[in-house]
């Protein structure tokens, strides 16, 4: 008689079978992301200076990696015939992807503070295309003594989970050292990135908009296309603001429930089955943040109209608002919006 699923998948019971499935559609929007970027990248060769777009393909790798390792770990019966190399080696993968996909949300995050914050574009555009070989590198680096360093790793079926045999405080202080203190603080760092990005874009567009009662005037455009320009141009700004801090809540919607459950010693089942759900989303989640990414706002307006074969009237947009604003200057009463608008102005061919 076949087990049970409750047998086969531990304490997670059927929210086992969600996770799998749940990993199957990461791993294939991980994969369609990946070939998009490529396709993307090798019809404009311009794009490979944008830091997001290198970084989804790179997140979408990490995501790959972690979600057949844990389709494997759902599988109690496969797990439990592993010699101990073996589960060092998925304990280690995992570990590794995980810190690695955080590190490069951290990168994308720097990007911003260069971009957004401190206006440093010098070193923004120096930096940035080491973003995806220092997370990778760092990434497996710090998490590789999993190899090594506990006495034993065994495998719990009951749990469904790793047992590293050592002295509690020790292995406790070891895993965080080597692991879930980098995702810590790479969560701390992104969250008050967001909110510092938000908080700025938030002030400069109120200090845009408060700056006349009147419309901006651009030179040759008529008064009644100046309003709609300039609505147009301030609901771009914001909407490009929230779809780049996307990026940066994915790792804290994720693995925010995996942390605190390592930081208890006794955690309650809801906690439990949260920590080992919310990951799987990863690869959906950089794969949604990867569509709305405003670098490939054109493509993905020509998609829609193949999609649906059909002509539909355009609605504005901002690349059309550069080809109107190129002689266009802003106020100088407005006290460093000059610079915030040149760097949105291209924000369709922007480098983050």
């Amino acid at each position: 008689m076949a087990p049970q699923p409750a047998q086969d998948h531990g304490l997670l019971g059927d929210w086992a079978i969600v996770g799998y499935a749940i990993n199957i559609c990461s791993v294939v929007l991980s994969i369609i992301t990946i070939i998009s970027v490529i396709v993307v990248l090798f019809k404009n060769r311009n794009l490979i200076s944008h830091a997001s777009l290198r970084i989804s393909m790179a997140s979408a790798v990490c995501d790959i990696i972690y979600s057949v390792c844990q389709m494997f770990i759902f599988n109690n019966e496969f797990m439990s015939k592993l010699p101990e190399i073996n589960l060092r080696v998925f304990l280690w993968m995992m570990a590794g992807s995980t810190v690695t996909f955080v590190l490069l949300t951290v990168s994308m995050g720097i990007h911003l503070v260069l971009m957004v914050l401190t206006k440093n574009t010098y070193w923004a555009m120096r930096i940035q295309p080491y973003y995806e070989v220092a997370s990778f590198a760092l990434g497996f680096l710090i998490t590789h003594p999993y190899m090594y360093l506990f006495q034993t790793v065994q495998w719990v079926p009951t749990a469904q989970l790793f047992y590293l045999v050592e002295n509690v405080s020790v292995s406790r202080r070891n895993t965080w050292l080597i692991h879930w203190a980098w995702v810590f603080a790479g969560i701390v760092f992104l969250f008050l990135i967001t909110l510092a990005v938000n908080v700025q874009m938030g002030r400069v567009w109120r200090e845009r908009k408060n700056a006349s009662n009147t419309p901006e005037t651009v030179v040759g455009m008529e008064k009644g296309k100046q309003v709609e320009y300039s609505s147009t141009k301030r609901k771009y700004i914001r909407s490009v603001t929230f779809r780049l801090s996307i990026y940066q809540l994915i790792p804290i919607v994720t693995q925010i429930m995996v942390v605190v459950c390592n930081f208890l010693q006794r955690a309650p089942f809801w906690l439990f089955v949260l920590a080992n759900i919310l990951p799987t989303f990863q690869g959906t989640f950089n794969f949604l943040a990867y569509i709305v990414n405003p670098a490939l706002d054109q493509y993905r307006k020509r998609f829609i109209v193949f999609v649906f074969r059909r002509n539909r009237k355009p609605e504005p947009e901002f690349t059309a608002l550069n080809d109107t604003a190129s002689s266009y200057r802003e106020p100088s009463t407005i006290r460093g919006t000059e610079s915030l608008y040149s760097m949105y102005k291209d924000v369709p061919v922007m480098q983050i």
